[in-house]
């Protein structure tokens, strides 16, 4: 395969305001890196910052360029300046890499709005295609907040301008259809590092410890529902233990879980490195989750890639991670069925192969995987630019 110049854009990416911000668009950058000359530039706005830009430049694991721009509070106006000093400020950060001898051949835009409007003004002057991967859930007509008509409008302009569009599940591709978007699509997964995300060794699972990772939204996440069906759990099973991995304000539930009588057993862990939550993951004995709407979790696959069962609510791609096999789904929002599965399934624990779920994690999921078939589309669309 021929290595090309690929530049990432990202509405989302890991900074130092928001560190996990977008962390699944770094994981596709990272994959396409293993074949590819990746460079991802982003730009985002500042609150400490008194005025101007600060440039932060790194090499590792792939060239990134971050720009930090102060930002305007003024009402209305403000915002609408802020963003015009956001694409000159792509433009120029461009224009610096290719004076520095980087000159894309392909963009690859993750989550079309806003990002896509920058790719789309970049793609014209510099006459490069350019892609976009979608992993946002606004698509779906449960999921809240809804983009305004403007964004919506926007949104279907720049996506059915580029030359293909990558959604990360089949469920996505099919709201996206639904939503207007007419450009070609290709579902590409999420990716993993299935080589930190390992079964752990081999022990009995006694079956008395539940893990949940996510960002706790109290609307897409529905924490509450998890809390209440613990509390029923618990009755079953007194030394039963919740661990949760979070960056989200776990605060605001404490209050409630002390009233369900289930503080003791809710261990709470906050923000951690992807080698922590592997530990973690290898450690317990049920993965839990409780959206409302989703497209393809990550935090999914890499409980498969553990080894470990899941119960989760069946909405978006979820159905199309979580097989039989690898444990069970319930409809969203109920609370019964919800914690039958949880029953169910930690009665059946020596059912699962972890080796086996890795296996198909690692065939799906990993680095190679994911980083090939981006390599495939890169090469598909740049030689129909250039023919």
């Amino acid at each position: 395969m021929q290595k090309r110049n690929i530049l990432f854009l990202s509405s989302w990416y890991p900074n130092r305001i928001k560190p996990t911000h977008g962390n699944f668009v770094y994981q596709h950058a990272l994959a396409a890196s293993k074949f590819h000359h990746v460079h991802i530039v982003y730009v985002c706005l500042d609150d400490q910052l008194n005025g101007g830009t600060e440039i932060v430049k790194n090499n590792d694991p792939f060239p990134s360029t971050i720009a930090y721009i102060s930002k305007s509070r003024i009402p209305f106006i403000g915002t609408l300046w802020n963003y015009l000093r956001m694409i000159l400020c792509y433009f120029q950060l461009v224009r610096d890499l290719r004076k520095e001898g980087f000159h894309p051949e392909l963009i690859h835009a993750n989550i079309v709005y806003p990002i896509g409007i920058v790719a789309r003004l970049l793609s014209i002057r510099f006459k490069v295609p350019y892609i976009i991967t979608e992993h946002w859930t606004c698509y779906h007509p449960e999921a809240y907040p809804r983009p305004s008509k403007l964004q919506q409008f926007l949104t279907r302009l720049v996506a059915n301008r580029a030359s293909i569009i990558l959604p990360v599940s089949e469920n996505l591709a099919q709201a996206m259809q639904k939503f207007g978007i007419r450009s070609e699509m290709k579902v590409v997964y999420n990716v993993i590092d299935t080589n930190v995300f390992v079964p752990g060794k081999k022990t009995e699972r006694l079956g008395n410890k539940l893990i949940h990772v996510s960002s706790l939204d109290p609307v897409q996440k529905n924490p509450l529902l998890m809390f209440h069906a613990f509390a029923e759990i618990s009755k079953w099973k007194p030394e039963m233990q919740l661990h949760i991995v979070s960056d989200g304000d776990f605060s605001q539930f404490k209050q409630g879980i002390k009233q369900l009588n289930i503080d003791k057993n809710i261990i709470f862990h906050g923000t951690l490195d992807a080698n922590e939550i592997a530990a973690l993951l290898q450690d317990s004995d049920l993965f839990v989750l409780t959206s409302r709407f989703e497209n393809l979790p990550c935090v999914l696959i890499e409980a498969i890639s553990c080894g470990l069962p899941i119960v989760s609510t069946n909405v978006g791609g979820i159905k199309e991670l979580v097989p039989s096999e690898h444990g069970q789904l319930v409809p969203s929002e109920d609370l019964e069925a919800l914690v039958s599965a949880i029953k169910e399934q930690l009665t059946r624990l020596d059912k699962y192969d972890s080796n086996e779920m890795h296996q198909k994690a690692t065939e799906k999921f990993s680095y190679h995987t994911i980083g090939t078939r981006l390599g495939e589309i890169y090469e598909s669309i740049i030689m129909k630019h250039v023919s």
